[in-house]
């Protein structure tokens, strides 16, 4: 009879998603890499000499929202409205969340005894920001913390924002797909609000045959030490992993009209080829408003004008002379222009009327 350990070699090895590195670069390609919208990697950005200890009085003085997740699952991915209803949600000073989740001090479990914690939202500490080496000629506008004990998997999303991940402690794995892989993998909506755009799928244990088009998505991942940093631009989906505690902070990155203008014709594009031909329903309409709505108050900033018509004028002749890089159909700014001009959305038969672009183009040029 053929040993454990010899049938464990022949046995077929489970079918695992083709991931490649996220890019790596070096400090000094910031600025100009930013252009490119894709992610990157700068390996060693920071130190802990530059004032992000732990043990630093500075995370005692400010607090945060922290889900606490019993203790026989690991994954956070439920709305926060939600979790705050059910009473896995609660307020707690950074120190007490870093002295739960190591096991210090004489804290009672809220939950079970082996609950887990993950926090996001708070206040990151203002020294703690000015600390790190950001170039000087980008500009912020805003940050939060991330703290997660060993395990937790926040489930892939994406964010309506461009964001650098500052790794401080810890380790974590982090999963990304471009925007156009949006139908590939398997996005789940809700008309609440509040509801996260997320996806529910086993990305370490992919069923191809229960969900096929994940064969189709084009991943990248990273693993992030202690000081690295990871750029994250808008629309990418993520999922994150940590590997024993964890500590990060994202900041937020403020970005031109021609940008936010840019990914709203892409995620526009996204979400209504997922509807009309993957059947991805319902059709989150608030999630395109929302973008919109970024892109516009970021034109008037860049432009001084406030005329919604301007501005959608300005949508629909991007849409046109850069289709081909933002791989949509060339018609599709001046009716997604007249979508968010009228509250008339787009019908099937007007978007598969469009000259879409080959599906198999590779995010990679």
């Amino acid at each position: 009879m053929a040993s454990n350990a010899k049938l464990a070699e022949t046995a077929p090895k489970a079918p695992k998603l083709d991931m490649k590195p996220i890019e790596e670069i070096d400090s000094r390609r910031i600025p100009t890499a930013i252009r490119q919208d894709r992610p990157f990697v700068v390996r060693g950005w920071v130190s802990a000499s530059d004032g992000w200890g732990l043990d630093d009085p500075k995370w005692a003085r400010n607090t945060g929202q922290v889900t606490v997740i019993p203790g026989d699952d690991a994954t956070v991915s439920t709305a926060s409205y939600v979790l705050r209803k059910s009473g896995m949600t609660h307020e707690m000073t950074f120190r007490e969340l870093f002295d739960r989740i190591l096991g210090q001090g004489k804290w009672r479990p809220l939950i079970d005894a082996n609950e887990r914690y993950y926090m996001f939202g708070g206040k990151v500490p203002s020294s703690l920001l000015e600390a790190l080496p950001w170039p000087s000629d980008l500009e912020f506008v805003g940050s939060s913390p991330y703290v997660a004990s060993e395990g937790v998997t926040a489930k892939a999303h994406y964010d309506h924002w461009y964001a650098f991940l500052v790794q401080l402690h810890g380790t974590k794995a982090v999963k990304m797909f471009p925007p156009w892989d949006y139908s590939f993998i398997y996005p789940q909506h809700e008309k609440t609000a509040d509801k996260p755009r997320r996806a529910l799928v086993d990305l370490n244990n992919p069923d191809f045959d229960q969900f096929p088009l994940l064969k189709q998505l084009h991943g990248e991942i990273a693993v992030l030490n202690a000081g690295d940093v990871l750029y994250m631009p808008v629309h990418w989906w993520h999922e994150v992993e940590t590997e024993g505690f964890s500590v990060s902070i994202n900041r937020r990155l403020k970005r031109s009209a021609l940008d936010w203008a840019g990914a709203l014709l892409v995620f526009g594009y996204q979400v209504l080829q997922g509807a009309y031909h993957y059947r991805i329903e319902p059709i989150p309409s608030h999630e395109i408003k929302t973008v919109a709505q970024y892109a516009y108050v970021e034109w008037k900033s860049d432009t001084g004008k406030t005329e919604y018509d301007q501005w959608c004028a300005f949508l629909a002749q991007l849409g046109r002379d850069q289709a081909k890089a933002l791989r949509i159909p060339e018609g599709f700014g001046v009716l997604l222009a007249r979508w968010l001009q009228t509250e008339q959305e787009l019908t099937k038969a007007e978007f598969e009327a469009l000259s879409h672009p080959a599906a198999e183009l590779s995010v990679r040029d």
